[in-house]
């Protein structure tokens, strides 16, 4: 299996094109806006939806700039709603730095991400009209609002099921994996059924994806993680992990995880508590073993592209998602 970094490797030329681009668009000429806008989008991150984008382009046959400007346009999308997460969860640190609304308050944090949105619109504005990529992003980044919503709404709901869960996390998280798939693709085919495995496979990746991140929640050091861990917890929300830990604990550890996910419970004593839950019913190895599965479902849908490089590393990148291993 090839690392994260080799699949960079493959395509490192593209990647610094859509940095260039990243930097260049949202350039303002007020220096604090310029200051604080380049604060989280140089702020790192392994840019999956990029490489996705410009993966999905190659191995149908493109290998040109607009790639370049969709990746950064995807980007963008991904990074504004970070940023706003950030304010919604009270997050002070992200991509192991300080976030917006830590750094300069929430007022300038949410206007950020309004910002970063109308780089994205103003982009997209110098497409032509019938480009798929407006239909596209308008349906993504509406149902990624849906999927916070709904979210925000089911906060402290501790009787969520994990099918409402995994249809949350499609809009949250899945609908822009998947999109940018499916807008690289487009760039290079008009071939429904090569459409279709692309998005098949980062609609699979994505829920993929966001299971593995539940669990580093729980699981991953602090500082390798880039964020405080433990960070749903503290909320009370209820992720994949504990949803199905609810189902296979008894009565009683059942009555206990509900007192501790709420976030007046003393904190040391709930973490205690979910983390030997975890450990006596298998709990990390149950989940990953899911997201393995998702990881393979995607894999299977590139069957119909061509055994390019290109189709090698996004296969790479499937099992990346849930291993992690840099």
């Amino acid at each position: 299996m090839s690392s994260f970094k080799q699949i960079v490797e493959l395509i490192a030329d593209d990647l610094t094109a859509v940095e260039a681009k990243l930097t260049e668009q949202t350039a303002s000429e007020y220096s604090f806006v310029d200051m604080a806008v380049q604060h989280v989008v140089e702020g790192g991150g392994k840019r999956l939806r990029p490489i996705l984008v410009v993966l999905s382009a190659k191995v149908c046959g493109y290998e040109g700039s607009d790639a370049h400007t969709l990746a950064a346009v995807v980007e963008l999308i991904h990074v504004a709603s970070l940023v706003h997460d950030d304010v919604l969860d009270e997050a002070a640190i992200r991509r192991g730095r300080e976030t917006l609304q830590t750094k300069w308050g929430n007022k300038v944090a949410v206007l950020v991400g309004d910002y970063l949105h109308a780089r994205v619109l103003s982009m997209l504005v110098a497409r032509r009209a019938d480009d798929p990529a407006m239909a596209i992003l308008a349906d993504t980044t509406q149902a990624m609002c849906e999927g916070e919503v709904i979210h925000a709404y089911k906060s402290g709901d501790f009787d969520i099921s994990e099918d409402e869960y995994l249809k949350i996390i499609s809009f949250k998280t899945g609908k822009l994996i998947a999109a940018s798939c499916t807008l690289g693709a487009h760039l290079g085919t008009t071939d429904k059924q090569r459409l279709e495995a692309l998005t098949t496979y980062g609609q699979q990746i994505g829920t993929a994806f966001q299971i593995v991140d539940d669990v580093l929640d729980f699981t991953e050091d602090t500082d390798k993680l880039g964020k405080n861990t433990f960070g749903d917890l503290r909320e009370g929300k209820l992720t994949f992990p504990i949803i199905y830990a609810r189902s296979v604990c008894n009565d009683n550890e059942k009555q206990t995880l509900e007192k501790v996910l709420n976030p007046n419970t003393d904190e040391a004593e709930a973490i205690a508590f979910v983390e030997a839950l975890f450990q006596r019913y298998g709990v990390e190895a149950h989940c990953l073993k899911v997201a393995q599965n998702y990881a393979d479902r995607a894999k299977a849908a590139l069957t119909v592209l061509p055994e390019i490089p290109a189709r090698v590393a996004l296969e790479q990148l499937a099992d990346y998602v849930v291993s992690r291993e840099s």
